[in-house]
């Protein structure tokens, strides 16, 4: 079974060397990073062993360069690596082959591309195509580190065109993060006439995700999404606005008040049966992986 890794292509140098990095393994189809060894008589190497005892003692005190031997002995061939431009485009890389060290080449050297691995390299597009379970893997600094999720290793296998490594008998919405479930309810709520007041999010508002206005009526309205085993109490929303509510773990309480609307899992696989070009990419993803239960 692949395991599924997070490489940040990002050099020092600010955004100019980043860019350059990244365009460097496009071209060259490699994924790698820097943390080179200047040694005049080594300049190519596959013998990590060597390249350890020369960044140990090149990068004295600064455990950093760990990374590099995270990169070369952590993933076999045939792992997929997932890694980012500066425009906020993603990519997939399936490895072809192990770990190599190369500063001969001034081209590589200015993109700070010393140490790399040859990669089959899938463009996959912008973060509506990538689920949000994998995006936020890219926040920790670290260089590069595993992706320890089966749902995201079968997303990716999917993307790669790998028959799936375990059996798939996923809930769609299981494996939706938070901003996947929202992206297809708010969505889902602009085709049946609502349309959402981006403006209205607030970190001091957590009792609802937006306002909605009625295209039609111009009724103002709330909206409420929790992914995971998360609960939405809707005796909460009593005497309020017309509240949209749809929790994943269908639990809402005991008690419905009447200005509550909840959207049914029937609801939503139906608008992605039938409007598949209208959702993120990502989810357009997840149905090819996880049926989508029969009406």
């Amino acid at each position: 079974m692949p395991t599924l890794w997070r490489l940040h292509i990002r050099p020092p140098g600010g955004n100019g060397a980043a860019a350059a990095s990244v365009a460097l393994c496009m071209a060259r189809k490699i994924i790698g990073m820097g943390w080179p060894v200047p040694d005049e008589t080594v300049t190519r190497s596959q013998d990590f062993e060597w390249f350890k005892k020369a960044a140990a003692a090149r990068y004295r005190g600064d455990n950093r360069w760990f990374s590099v031997r995270a990169f070369a002995e952590g993933p076999a061939t045939g792992d997929l690596v997932w890694f980012r431009n500066l425009e906020g485009r993603y990519y997939l890389a399936e490895l072809l082959g192990p770990w190599e060290y190369a500063y001969e080449d001034p081209e590589a050297i200015g993109a700070d591309i010393v140490n790399y691995r040859p990669a089959r390299i899938m463009e996959v597009g912008l973060a509506d195509a990538v689920p949000g379970k994998i995006i936020s893997c890219f926040s920790p600094s670290r260089t590069f580190q595993a992706i320890r999720a089966p749902g995201m290793l079968a997303f990716s296998e999917e993307l790669a065109g790998f028959p799936l490594s375990a059996e798939v008998n996923f809930d769609i919405y299981e494996f939706m993060s938070a901003m996947d479930l929202e992206s297809l309810v708010f969505v889902y709520l602009q085709y049946i006439g609502w349309y959402v007041l981006p403006g209205t999010r607030a970190a001091d508002t957590p009792h609802y995700e937006f306002v909605l206005v009625n295209r039609e009526s111009g009724q103002r309205a709330l909206v409420q999404v929790k992914s995971g085993n998360i609960r939405i109490d809707a005796a909460a929303y009593a005497f309020e606005e017309t509240t949209f509510l749809f929790a994943a773990s269908g639990e809402y309480g005991a008690d419905i008040p009447p200005n509550a609307v909840i959207i049914t899992r029937a609801e939503l696989n139906r608008f992605m049966r039938q409007q598949p070009h209208l959702l993120p990419r990502a989810v357009g993803t997840w149905i090819a992986i996880a049926r989508l239960p029969p009406e």
